[in-house]
């Protein structure tokens, strides 16, 4: 029972005590203006000195927002240009990329190209080759030919001649 008393009077100091310490933060705030019976004529002027104050925080504050607007608005220009050229170098890193790949294809282009005509020259040599033995065996087909045919009149003239030898002997 004891601690739930001590507890209560704690609380009740407390509700006392937290509204004076939030009034004695306030810069304006002195104990002896609060305990003083001096006229309230100086009161005023007080009150003014501290309303002017105040507007004067006030100025200071939108003044501050100001100048925080103007540097969010600058700093977000720059971020802004920022972006633009970190944008413009993407593409120029881009262009170059593709410029590359470009030529490679060019390249590739070229070399297919090439090579097909290697190819073709390749198979013109052949056919020209092919060409050439069939010529070369056309003509040993020919010879061959030709010197069958000689044998063959050969054959023929010593078989007219004994024909005719035997025609002449018959006759005599």
């Amino acid at each position: 029972i004891h601690c739930s008393t001590k507890n209560k009077t704690n609380m009740k100091m407390l509700k006392f005590l937290l509204p004076l310490l939030l009034v004695a933060s306030c810069s304006s705030f002195s104990l002896s203006g609060l305990f003083s019976s001096e006229d309230k004529a100086e009161e005023l002027p007080a009150e003014d000195s501290a309303v002017e104050e105040i507007d004067g925080e006030v100025d200071e504050e939108e003044e501050s927002e100001d100048e925080e607007e103007e540097n969010v608005e600058s700093e977000s220009l720059e971020e802004d240009e920022e972006v633009e050229e970190e944008e413009e170098l993407d593409e120029e890193e881009n262009l170059e990329v593709v410029s590359l790949e470009e030529e490679d294809e060019e390249e590739d282009e070229e070399e297919d190209e090439l090579s097909a005509l290697e190819e073709d020259e390749e198979d013109e040599e052949e056919e020209e080759i092919d060409e050439e033995e069939e010529v070369e065996s056309v003509a040993l087909e020919a010879e061959d030919d030709f010197e069958e045919e000689d044998e063959d009149e050969e054959d023929f003239e010593e078989e007219d001649a004994e024909d005719f030898e035997e025609e002449d002997a018959e006759d005599l």
